[in-house]
């Protein structure tokens, strides 16, 4: 054997070894180095899901791009990650997107996953009313961030405003300690997504508020990134939006449900699989199939916040919104089907 043969045999004996120990996926990423975007969320709950769905099962790498994601604690430390570069894209709620708009960054929404309320307002069995509600302690993750927007819509949904009914708002960090708060009883109440039913189910507890099936206008996690990088790079902002389309219809398809409910289990730490069913049946309608930002969620949030930061009221609202990806994936979508028509 020559030297030329003996290189070829070595070299195929170590793409051999690669696929048997790591399996293909790994062998096609030690051929080829994709592009690694970064994508940062500080929400801790099933809608992330379509993220995780896309790394774990490989959706993003097939269709071009390295994505990892990041968790930060909030919106607004996730949206100073986007500001420094550190990560390419963030999936966060309007008020921290709008913050930034009204300093001066040039941010922009490009889809929307989840452009509905969800969860509930739990309380205290003794809370048997809404006016039973006043003077009491709710627990929030922070002061600005999208389980204080959901809280205080919910209370105006209500009738209630904080101020006024001497409610205490209290920043107390994610979802998960705001559950354990209550259930130790140190709050009176809190915003919780619908994955944090089973948790409170042993319990005495109140749903105050189910938001999912009120009509307040929301816009819940979006992707969002600066104008410059999109503009830079829209071949990866395509990608990245073929990659979360298949992982959104990955979850929603029946048949992927055991390994959705498994993903589910392992990235919220629940302790077993049915603790995620709550969560699973509430993304198959959070999920839609129209990505496109909603505006009058978006309006709804920034009047809101309009309150405490004037600047906010002085943004043209339609600009914060940048069309032109979920425009480039629509109309790929639709030659694919003329495509697959004419090949019919």
């Amino acid at each position: 054997m020559n030297a030329i043969s003996r290189s070829k045999f070595w070299r195929f004996l170590v793409q051999l070894t690669v696929l048997i120990f790591f399996g293909p996926g790994y062998q096609t990423a030690w051929a080829a180095e994709l592009p690694l975007l970064r994508m940062a969320h500080g929400a801790f709950n099933e809608k992330i899901e379509a993220l995780w769905m896309g790394v774990e099962r490989g959706i993003f790498r097939k269709h071009g791009v390295d994505v990892e994601v990041v968790s930060t604690r909030n919106g607004p430390l996730t949206i100073q990650a986007l500001a420094s570069d550190e990560v390419q894209v963030a999936y966060t709620v309007p008020s921290s997107v709008l913050n930034a708009a009204a300093a001066g960054m040039d941010i922009a929404f490009f889809a929307g996953l989840v452009n509905r309320p969800d969860g509930n307002l739990v309380v205290a069995p003794e809370i048997r009313t809404v006016s039973n509600l006043r003077g009491k302690r709710l627990g929030i993750q922070s002061m600005d961030g999208g389980v204080w927007s959901m809280t205080v819509l919910a209370l105006e949904h209500l009738g209630l405003e904080p101020a006024r009914d001497k409610i205490a708002l209290t920043p107390l960090g994610d979802q998960s300690l705001l559950a354990q708060a209550f259930i130790a009883g140190r709050i009176d109440g809190a915003y919780l997504s619908y994955g944090y039913r089973p948790l409170l189910k042993d319990m005495d507890h109140r749903v105050l508020l189910d938001l999912g099936k009120s009509s307040i206008p929301y816009q819940g996690l979006a992707l969002v990134a600066q104008r410059a990088y999109m503009r830079r790079n829209p071949r990866l902002i395509d990608a990245l939006l073929n990659g979360v389309a298949e992982s959104v219809a990955f979850v929603k398809e029946p048949a992927n449900k055991a390994a959705v409910l498994s993903s589910l289990q392992k990235n919220l730490r629940f302790k077993n699989i049915q603790q995620a069913e709550a969560s699973y049946d509430a993304l198959q309608w959070l999920y839609g199939s129209d990505m496109k930002p909603h505006l009058p969620g978006i309006q709804n949030v920034a009047r809101l916040f309009a309150l405490s930061n004037p600047r906010i009221a002085k943004l043209r609202l339609q600009e914060v919104i940048e069309s032109e990806p979920l425009q480039r994936l629509e109309g790929k979508l639709v030659s694919r089907k003329l495509l697959s028509g004419a090949s019919g």
